[in-house]
């Protein structure tokens, strides 16, 4: 389920230049007024598999209509509003009018140190999910994190998506996340399939390098256009799985949107 929401907010307010935790938390707690316990499980466990943790949920980068970056003070400056999010959940019909009833009128504030910014939601939109095909364009909505730690390193190496492996470890991770939902589905454990079919991916764009500081942790992921040819059932997790493409690397949250659907049905948002 993709939702777009429209934020009304007084101009010229302000947010860390890397702010995206703050609509991590925010999320969360949006969740936890309706249900803490589920808040709380999907904050500290989210679909687990093979040791790791998945949240399934995604959002995009806010979008003013105007904005400016104070170099100085390294702030995110909403010059003009409204300003627009797109979040992104994997969840089943019965909760999504739920969900959407959660955000809406909504009024919040995201702060940290000296920045404030102060929200009211003044629509929601529930998008059309495309038909997939076995062959799909996306736009990433943020940028994506893919990284792989080698032995002996102390550190993993943040990948390029020009990179050897890059495509393969995307098909991986999408597989895990399916195994995440499977697993939470039936009460079993199943060993991870092998990737006996036959994939592909291929550039759109020049990918955009983007550096971000989350909790004092340095990442590097990248903003770009791409084909993916895949099985149907994992190409319909790209929009709320690869949030957490997550290779021995923190997390970075990315969001997508199908780019073209001429090779896969129809036209159809932003970045």
């Amino acid at each position: 389920m993709r939702l777009q929401l429209t934020l009304n907010h007084q101009p010229n307010q302000a947010l860390p230049i890397n702010y995206q935790w703050l609509i991590s938390s925010w999320i969360y707690r949006t969740l936890e007024k309706a249900n803490p316990e589920f808040s709380a499980w999907l904050h500290e466990n989210g679909f687990g598999y093979q040791g790791k943790q998945y949240k399934l949920f995604t959002f995009s980068a806010l979008s003013p209509q105007r904005y400016r970056i104070g170099q100085r003070s390294r702030a995110f400056v909403l010059a003009a509003p409204p300003s627009t999010i797109e979040l992104s959940f994997y969840v089943d019909e019965a909760m999504q009018h739920f969900i959407v009833g959660l955000f809406k009128g909504q009024q919040f504030s995201l702060k940290s140190g000296p920045f404030q910014a102060d929200f009211e939601v003044s629509g929601i939109q529930m998008l059309a999910p495309p038909p997939f095909r076995e062959r799909m364009r996306f736009r990433l909505l943020s940028p994506l994190c893919i990284s792989r730690q080698e032995e002996g390193k102390k550190y993993a190496d943040y990948l390029h998506p020009q990179d050897e492996g890059y495509s393969q470890l995307l098909i991986q991770n999408l597989l895990h996340k399916q195994g995440a939902l499977q697993q939470q589905a039936v009460g079993t454990t199943a060993a991870a399939p092998p990737i006996d079919f036959p994939y592909d991916f291929q550039l759109l764009s020049p990918p955009k390098s983007k550096l971000f500081t989350i909790k004092g942790v340095s990442i590097r992921g990248y903003l770009f256009d791409f084909e993916l040819a895949a099985l149907v059932e994992l190409l319909e997790l790209v929009p709320s799985a690869l949030n957490y493409a997550r290779f021995n690397c923190f997390n970075l949250w990315a969001l997508m949107k199908p780019l073209n659907f001429h090779l896969s049905g129809l036209m159809r948002q932003r970045l």
